[in-house]
C-alpha cells in the first residue's frame, strides 16, 4: 500500500506539472516558455493534455481517499504514553 501511495504522490506531482506548465502558456511565464522547442511540441500540439493532465490529478487525489485509510488501518499510530 505505501508503494502505491508513493506511485499516486508521483502521479500528482506530474499530472498538477503538466496542467500548470499548460496555465503557465497562456499568461505567458511557467515551464512551456522556459523549455527548449523540442521539448514543448509534442504538449503544444495536443492541448488536450492539459484536461488530460487535470483529469488525472484529479482522480489520484481521489484514489488517496481509500489508500491512506488502508495504510493507517494496516500501521496504526502509536500513541506517545
Amino acid at each position: 500500500m505505501k508503494a502505491l501511495d508513493l506511485v499516486l504522490n508521483a502521479v500528482i506531482i506530474l499530472s498538477a506539472t503538466v496542467f500548470l506548465a499548460y496555465v503557465g502558456l497562456l499568461y505567458d511565464f511557467g515551464l512551456f516558455t522556459t523549455l527548449p522547442e523540442w521539448i514543448t511540441r509534442p504538449f503544444l500540439d495536443l492541448p488536450v493534455f492539459q484536461y488530460v493532465a487535470l483529469a488525472v490529478f484529479i482522480g489520484a487525489m481521489v484514489a488517496k481517499v481509500p489508500v491512506r485509510k488502508a495504510i493507517r488501518r494496516h500501521h496504526p499510530r502509536k500513541e506517545p504514553w
